[in-house]
């Protein structure tokens, strides 16, 4: 078995490549070139129970799909990766259903028609349940203003993730319940390639890089079994804290990858509830 061998030229090549690919259509209007991603939290309220909220993303999914185009919700029947994703969250005081858009057409198609103050309501019809629309949140990025950030600044090594709602991953077709560092990675890049359009990360040297130079450094997590169309997922919850080695490039990929995570998801069924991540800025340490 060889050992696995950092070189800097390599990782420096891939950082180089988006960089350039982003400055040659890159815009300081987003209305003019950059690709958009949005994030629009509703809040909820009604006759919830907090026991299952969770559980009933695939209901708010059913609501999505009511609510756009169908000629629009065919093509994402028909696509493999989805623009956008969406969970439910509970911190304990407050429902929130979460939507994310990863471009331009679902910014437009899925949250607008949920950022209009006329509406009012949602109707969880399998479960005859209306919650009232307390109150929205729009925030608005671009995929150059993430790299502009994150790859291009100064990044911390230590990136402290909240898995919010049930994550897992489908390997060999097989479910993967843990927190496989390459399974993260390399579903973040490819959601990002797919979505980016004028930039492009995925290397497969690039995908070893970050995998073998990450490491976990604690972790608080628990495996639960999700409940989702008519099967069981087993998938976990929780709190990890890693930490990127390597040179500085390497440490700012690491991070701008899971930022973008923020908005797509990481793992399957992203579009369904599952896989929805934070980064959570008060378990920051420093180096």
């Amino acid at each position: 078995m060889t050992d696995n061998v950092f070189t800097l030229d390599n990782i420096d090549k891939a950082c180089y490549y988006i960089f350039v690919k982003t400055n040659k259509n890159s815009s300081a209007n987003p209305q003019n070139g950059e690709k958009m991603l949005a994030s629009l939290s509703l809040e909820l309220d009604g006759d919830i129970n907090p026991r299952d909220f969770l559980q009933k993303a695939s209901l708010f999914h059913g609501v999505l799909m009511d609510h756009i185009n169908s000629e629009y919700a065919e093509a994402l029947h028909q696509n493999g990766l989805k623009p956008y994703s969406q969970h439910l969250s509970y911190d304990g005081q407050t429902y929130r259903w979460v939507l994310h858009a990863l471009n331009e057409e679902a910014y437009q198609k899925i949250l607008l028609p949920f950022f209009d103050e006329e509406m009012r309501q949602i109707s969880l019809n399998h479960n005859h349940l209306t919650l009232s629309i307390k109150g929205r949140q729009m925030i608005k990025t671009t995929y150059q203003a993430l790299i502009d950030t994150y790859y291009l600044g100064l990044c911390q090594r230590y990136i402290p993730i909240s898995f919010c709602t049930p994550t897992a991953f489908k390997q060999n077709g097989n479910y993967v319940f843990f927190p496989d560092l390459r399974l993260i990675y390399q579903s973040l890049m490819l959601r990002f390639d797919a979505f980016a359009e004028n930039e492009s990360i995925y290397l497969e040297e690039t995908l070893e890089q970050l995998a073998d130079y990450t490491e976990v450094n604690r972790y608080n997590l628990h495996s639960l079994s999700y409940p989702l169309e008519g099967v069981r997922i087993p998938s976990f919850m929780g709190n990890v804290l890693l930490k990127v080695k390597g040179p500085q490039p390497l440490v700012n990929l690491a991070n701008l990858l899971f930022r973008y995570g923020g908005f797509s998801g990481i793992g399957i069924k992203t579009a369904m509830g599952m896989g929805g991540i934070r980064i959570d800025e008060r378990r920051k340490k420093s180096d």
